[in-house]
């Protein structure tokens, strides 16, 4: 019991340590043992260690759609989930309002046509020597004032839902319409619906809210030491999910509760396999520094652990040697390691547990 005891503390401290070990083991007991061996997978770039995320959608992709004037809604086209292209007309809106609008409007075109006439009458008599340069004056500037309140009246009537083609359209058929289109802003989905059909709403009240959710934002937490290492334009991979983003900001600051920042990357490619307020798994690409161990991506089943620390099992010409590693992310059945290995070697990875026991000193004589 004793020598167990000792055994089991020299290895130990010696891992700590981060040592390698030698096991002197023949080809037949490592056939007894079962071991399967296998290859490293050196990954030109290391990953960092797990970190939750959280799917947002960016404030900048969520647009709310409004009624252009006071009225009733008549028709409404789209429900919650459908999804919308920009310019697509989603509903209609019947507005008295639209009428007294299109009236002062016409009122106001109208004069500007017949300033303009009068602007080139007098232009002609001013250049005859008939009108004196007051009256030339006076009349340019009726012509700019009747021009401004058109144009002032005709953007009153864009607001108001009307397109450039139908304000034209007004103009030359002087033809007025009371229903007002109901225009998406953005292409996307609807997330909610405010109005019903039939409903009377005032102007600005909200009858549609419309997200686009690509791209989506990957809101993560981590720890200082790690941020301060992460710049704009880094990578950050979904390994569960095979999705890569790009970071754009480290918040510079702190969660006093768990000495962590806010890392905001954005995931364009794929996003429409996330959904918004989702927690996901990501991980930081780290670039390989000069000096630092290269990272290896191994089975789970070719890692052992003792306690916190782990350890995979590589052959060598006298046996087995066990070679600590530091776990840098785990994924389903593969792990990307950090290991001070040249990346050529053979590790065991079926029997691992039976090379464990015999290295504890728990198999063998």
């Amino acid at each position: 019991m004793k020598r167990m005891f000792f055994l089991i503390t020299s290895v130990c401290l010696s891992f700590n340590a981060w040592s390698a070990t030698v096991m002197p083991l023949s080809a037949a007991q490592l056939k007894q043992m079962q071991v399967q061996w296998g290859h490293l997978q050196a990954q030109s770039s290391g990953l960092s260690a797990s970190y939750p995320a959280e799917v947002v959608l960016p404030p900048t992709q969520t647009r709310v759609v409004t009624a252009p004037q006071g009225g009733l809604i008549t028709r409404l086209s789209v429900s919650v989930g459908d999804r919308v292209k920009q310019g697509q007309v989603i509903g209609q809106l019947s507005s008295p309002d639209l009428v007294a609008l299109q009236s002062n409007y016409l009122q106001s075109e109208t004069q500007a046509r017949l300033h303009e006439q009068a602007l080139k009458r007098d232009q002609e008599l001013f250049k005859d020597g008939i009108i004196s340069q007051r009256r030339m004056q006076e009349t340019q500037s009726a012509y700019e004032t009747s021009q401004a309140l058109m144009h002032e009246r005709q953007q009153t009537l864009k607001l108001a839902g009307m397109s450039d083609a139908h304000i034209r359209q007004l103009a030359q058929k002087r033809s007025m319409q009371n229903g007002i289109a109901i225009i998406a802003p953005i292409s996307g989905q609807i997330m909610e619906q405010q109005q019903q059909v039939g409903a009377r709403v005032d102007m600005a009240m909200p009858i549609y809210t419309i997200s686009n959710p690509s791209p989506l934002w990957l809101m993560m937490q981590v720890p200082i030491k790690q941020a301060q290492q992460v710049s704009p334009g880094d990578t950050v991979r979904l390994p569960k999910l095979g999705l890569t983003a790009r970071v754009d900001t480290v918040l510079r600051q702190l969660n006093k509760n768990n000495q962590t920042t806010q890392v905001r990357a954005s995931i364009t490619k794929g996003a429409e396999q996330l959904s918004v307020g989702q927690i996901v798994d990501v991980a930081l690409v780290e670039n390989t520094k000069q000096g630092s161990q290269p990272s290896f991506a191994v089975p789970r089943s070719a890692v052992a652990r003792q306690g916190e620390q782990a350890m995979i099992f590589v052959q060598h010409a006298q046996g087995v040697t066990v070679t600590p590693v530091k776990i840098l992310l785990e994924q389903d059945q593969q792990l990307t390691i950090q290991a001070g290995l040249q990346g050529n070697e053979t590790i065991a990875v079926q029997g691992v547990a039976a090379l464990k026991g015999h290295w504890l000193g728990l198999g063998g004589e």
